[in-house]
């Protein structure tokens, strides 16, 4: 891919671009796709000069472009994914989907990504496969004179020696880091696990971003929540594995009236972040203005429309991410120098050991979520 100027358009128009690889006679088109809600999948200011658009009429394009050089195979590889049964082919549905189904120019496989999902099905003619995630599964796909085969295979870790060379340079690099990775940080008492909306681990880390921003409410995302937390002793490295990202924290002043309205955008459907400092009784299937229908601050409070209240989010919210910006509403924006992995460490050394679960339920729904 490249960024190309948009003189006229004041911005940076995002281009897909192709790759011609040649293997000996072979000539093999390549198509890397975006998908278009990176801008609310990402930290705002990675692509706030970049437009996303409609990939379809582009990868057309690029295939018969890449066809008349001489391509034997063009091969698109996207971040953008879908979700199948569990057989990984049928009822398969997502923006992958839905990009094969709309191509008009055939290409002969789409190698998929972004949902971390088993993925191995054909759309439109065309082999789509995603290898779910972090080194699991990797796909085949056969595409020799007869009809295309594919599959998705589970990686055995154990079936093949490691190696030597790889092997070597791998324990290099964890020995660098080891005496960070492997400190000691807190005990926890039991295992905690993203499973369903709201889960205990993520109660926990919005409960240290409010302890660390000093905030009245403080909400997280759950799509930055990348790993369980295991039994017994967390370590640095294995809070890494939960919060990679480094987000910084901020701190928004803002009225009851805009928190509450903010609350209202999170209950427009299941929520899909986790908060402290509150507890949120919601309907979702109520009309826009009324799916709120308590909220009980942690003094035990009802929100005051005219009241100031301080709300900590990381810095992928508080610039849009999710969709979930408060579009103007502070009416003070503190940028902590603070990370979220940092907070979370700080939080679990100082609680009592061996640190419990938090068990209480924050967001509470009534009638029947959308």
């Amino acid at each position: 891919s490249k960024a190309a100027a948009g003189r006229d358009l004041g911005v940076t128009v995002f281009e897909v671009r192709d790759t011609l690889v040649a293997l000996g006679a072979l000539k093999v088109g390549v198509v890397g796709v975006a998908t278009v809600a990176t801008p609310t999948t990402t930290r705002a200011s990675n692509v706030a000069n970049l437009r996303f658009v409609d990939p379809v009429p582009v990868v057309d394009s690029l295939t018969r472009r890449l066809r008349a050089r001489g391509a034997d195979y063009v091969i698109v590889v996207a971040h953008a994914g879908a979700f199948c049964d569990r057989d990984g082919s049928t009822n398969c549905n997502g923006e992958i989907v839905d990009f094969a189904r709309r191509l008009r120019e055939p290409v002969d496989a789409i190698v998929s990504g972004h949902t971390h999902s088993l993925v191995n099905t054909t759309v439109n003619g065309m082999p789509v496969v995603q290898s779910r995630s972090s080194g699991t599964a990797f796909s085949v796909i056969d595409l020799g004179p007869d009809a295309p085969t594919q599959a998705v295979r589970d990686v055995v870790s154990d079936s093949l020696a490691a190696d030597a060379s790889i092997a070597a340079r791998v324990r290099d690099a964890v020995a660098r880091v080891a005496s960070l990775v492997d400190r000691p940080v807190a005990t926890i008492s039991t295992s905690l696990f993203r499973t369903g909306s709201e889960y205990a681990l993520g109660n926990i880390i919005a409960d240290a971003l409010r302890a660390a921003g000093k905030g009245d409410v403080a909400i997280t995302n759950n799509g930055g929540i990348r790993a369980n937390l295991r039994a017994g002793q967390a370590t640095y490295g294995s809070l890494f594995e939960i919060q990679p990202f480094a987000n910084q924290l901020y701190r928004l002043t803002i009225t009851g009236a805009a928190l509450r309205g903010y609350l209202e955008q999170l209950v427009a459907r299941r929520p899909n972040v986790h908060i402290s400092g509150a507890v949120v009784t919601y309907d979702s299937a109520a009309a826009e203005g009324s799916r709120v229908r308590d909220v009980r601050l942690a003094s035990g409070a009802t929100i005051r429309s005219e009241g100031r209240y301080t709300l900590i989010l990381n810095d992928f919210l508080a610039t849009g991410g999710d969709g979930l910006g408060l579009s103007g509403a502070a009416l003070r924006t503190e940028v902590l120098p603070i990370v979220d992995l940092d907070a979370l460490v700080a939080y679990l050394s100082t609680r009592q050991q061996p640190v419990q679960p938090p068990r209480d339920v924050r967001f509470i729904a009534t009638g029947v979520p959308r």
